[in-house]
């Protein structure tokens, strides 16, 4: 009986191990770009794995009776971390956006104790690592296929892409693992071995050359240094030595390497060059590193504003606009920089405008404490071996939280399992270091629990699998297929097959009511079939989950069709707060005002846009409705003078092409007669 109880474990055990490889695999490789997102497949991925690992601890509590957590120093605050999340759904004022984020969080939780409490030999902690080496080696092929042209099935998303998704997030995926396979490599005993770690190093490492994230390069060059302390702190100096001239020889490509991306050559494909790319960091006038620190100050009120416990959950994608659009009031220098930032490009900052200071302040703490075990760690341990792969643990794990000061990795869910996971090998490894090889540690095989069969058993069992099916519908299944839906109508409404996008989005809608980007479109498919009373109602329902001009924008088109034209000024009004440069918003206003024969206004209006974007693709538009307003103004030669210059830019063939030249002429003849 006792060996039957213990085979069932350990076959629930390896099922739930290769559970979470599933995860790595899937994130990092699996991608479906029809829905036009890479979040969404790995989002997808995360939660399908993460709730069969629910399904599978609770199967494994039927048969064993009994909850086994092994101990560590961390877990506590990682229990207080989950607490304070938990009550930023409570406080958000978007429950149902919070709860999208929460899922997320919540399954690197399980992850992470899924990995600490069955990882039991040296044999599984290596199978875990390798596998990152392989989905590393494999993404960084894949860009630098695509990127020399060999590979076009994500050719539309640009040059520089991996099936992980865009550059930033490829860098931080390869700078996470690169010190783990750097340490294994000068381990390596096995001359063949030795290569393949060799010559994966140097293809990682041309990937971050190419991928060009100048977010990496900072994190990578202070890891750096914080590695070079570590190894004289810690005497690890010896291993190097013994692997002199592998070293010299992989400096030497590495050299090689960054030359061909720093320099113009054939093999340098890049619209600029990494020389380039680093200068570009100290331009005071650089777009993004301004971008960033426009979000950073609106982060910084945001948590002045809520600072215990922050807005919830999501909170900050849903007021990010309404902080920046009253920012750029007092700041209009910064105009120039408005972006739409559904994330704070710096996880410490987001944590704190969401959680507030308090779950900030344990984000930190579980910080300190790991480095604090780690640290004491390599204090303790006697064998170079042993300490060479906690410290390649503990610079990949330097580089993402460093590389989290620019980015969001944790809400990329491909990267942030994969810095959950990493976590929670490299406490095993603290806290189980003298595990066997091959066999499992003591503290696995202490308790060995009998068997008590029931129908009882066998009912919870059923019931289990049968909520499984259902969260897995409800939470995975249907808000995917509602992306698949989305982009589908999508594709349909660009080509103006509005009967068709209509069909897309409102099964999309029913899959994931929820969703307001699918709800935004939905109702701009409404609008252009002339059901504008339907689009309103739509539009109005997705401000509760999403935050977007183009909403109001929308909203502003149905009150102008519904002649409810204060209701349509408010709207494009606010879309124009929202950002100062919509020039959409601008034209829609200055029609309305047009429609109500409000001259002026029109014409302030629209010469904004001629303000704004100077030489925008539609501006024979803009200038032809100029010089009918002046027409209507009766100002003949000003409105002459608009028409004359949108003659001159009109397209070639364009039916509005006539109806300039016949206002020209009507000019003409009008001062003939006169």
């Amino acid at each position: 009986m006792e060996k039957d109880i213990l085979t069932e474990k350990y076959v629930y055990k390896n099922i739930t191990l290769i559970n979470i490889k599933l995860i790595i695999l899937s994130e990092a490789l699996l991608i479906y770009k029809y829905v036009d997102y890479f979040r969404i497949n790995q989002e997808s991925w995360l939660k399908l794995f993460a709730i069969i690992g629910i399904t599978l601890w609770a199967l494994k509590y039927l048969i064993d009776k009994k909850i086994i957590w092994k101990k560590s120093e961390i877990n506590l605050y990682i229990f207080l971390f989950f607490l304070i999340i938990s009550i930023s759904i409570l406080i958000s004022k978007h429950t149902i956006v919070s709860l999208r984020d929460y899922i997320i969080f919540i399954s690197y939780f399980l992850i992470y104790f899924i990995i600490l409490n069955n990882i039991g030999n040296r044999k599984e902690f290596d199978s875990f690592i390798i596998l990152f080496f392989i989905t590393s080696f494999l993404v960084s092929i894949y860009n630098l296929f695509h990127y020399y042209g060999f590979i076009s099935y994500l050719k539309e998303f640009g040059p520089v892409i991996s099936t992980i998704g865009q550059k930033n997030w490829t860098s931080n995926y390869l700078a996470l693992i690169f010190p783990i396979m750097f340490s294994y490599f000068l381990l390596e005993k096995s001359k063949r071995k030795k290569i393949f770690y060799f010559v994966a190093l140097s293809i990682v490492y041309a990937t971050l050359m190419i991928c060009q994230s100048r977010g990496i390069w900072i994190s990578i060059s202070l890891t750096s240094i914080f590695a070079i302390y570590i190894i004289f702190k810690f005497n690890l100096i010896k291993t190097f030595k013994e692997n002199q001239k592998w070293l010299t020889l992989l400096i030497f490509i590495f050299i090689i390497i960054t030359i061909i991306y720093s320099t113009d050559n054939p093999l340098n494909k890049g619209a600029i060059t990494v020389t380039e790319r680093v200068m570009s960091t100290f331009d005071e006038k650089d777009p993004s590193i301004n971008t960033r620190f426009l979000i950073w100050k609106n982060d910084l009120q945001m948590i002045r504003d809520r600072p215990f416990l922050g807005g919830g959950l999501g909170s900050f994608r849903l007021n990010y606009l309404n902080y920046q659009a009253k920012y750029l009031q007092d700041n209009p220098s910064y105009i120039k920089y408005w972006a739409h930032a559904g994330e704070a490009h710096n996880e410490y900052l987001q944590i704190g405008a969401e959680m507030g200071l308090i779950g900030l302040g344990i984000f930190l703490s579980i910080i300190f404490i790991f480095y604090n075990l780690i640290l004491k760690y390599l204090k303790k341990e006697s064998r170079d071996n042993e300490k060479i792969i906690v410290f390649g643990l503990l610079m990949g794990i330097t580089c993402f939280l460093i590389h989290s000061l620019f980015s969001f990795p944790l809400h990329v869910p491909a990267l942030g399992s994969a810095f959950f996971i990493i976590v929670g090998l490299t406490i095993v490894y603290l806290k189980d270091f003298r595990f066997s090889k091959f066999g499992n540690s003591k503290k696995g095989n202490k308790n060995v629990i009998k068997r008590q069969s029931s129908r009882l058993t066998i009912l919870f069992t059923i019931l289990i699998l049968l909520v499984t099916i259902f969260v897995i519908d409800s939470l995975v299944i249907r808000p995917y297929l509602a992306e698949v839906y989305a982009y589908k109508g999508r594709e349909n409404l660009a080509f103006a097959k509005y009967n068709n996008a209509l069909s897309d989005f409102e099964y999309a809608a029913k899959l994931d009511p929820y969703n307001g980007r699918i709800l935004l479109n939905l109702g701009a498919t409404y609008y252009n079939l002339g059901f504008f009373e339907e689009a309103e109602k739509t539009l109005q329902q997705s401000k509760e989950y999403y935050n977007d001009r183009n909403i109001y924008r929308n909203l502003g088109l149905c009150y102008m069709k519904l002649e409810r034209f204060q209701e349509a000024e408010e709207e494009f009004k606010h879309a124009i707060y929202l950002d100062p440069k919509f020039t959409k918003a601008y034209f829609d206003l200055g029609l309305l005002y047009f429609q109500q024969e409000n001259y002026d206004k029109a014409v302030e209006q629209w010469n904004k846009i001629l303000e704004i974007e100077p030489n925008f693709p539609n501006k024979y538009i803009v200038l032809n409705n100029l010089g009918i307003v002046y027409q209507k103004k009766e100002m003949p030669d000003k409105a002459l003078e608009y028409f004359v210059q949108a003659l001159q830019l009109v397209p070639e063939g364009d039916p509005i092409e006539k109806e300039i030249e016949e206002e020209i002429n009507n000019i003409y003849k009008s001062k003939l007669e006169d």
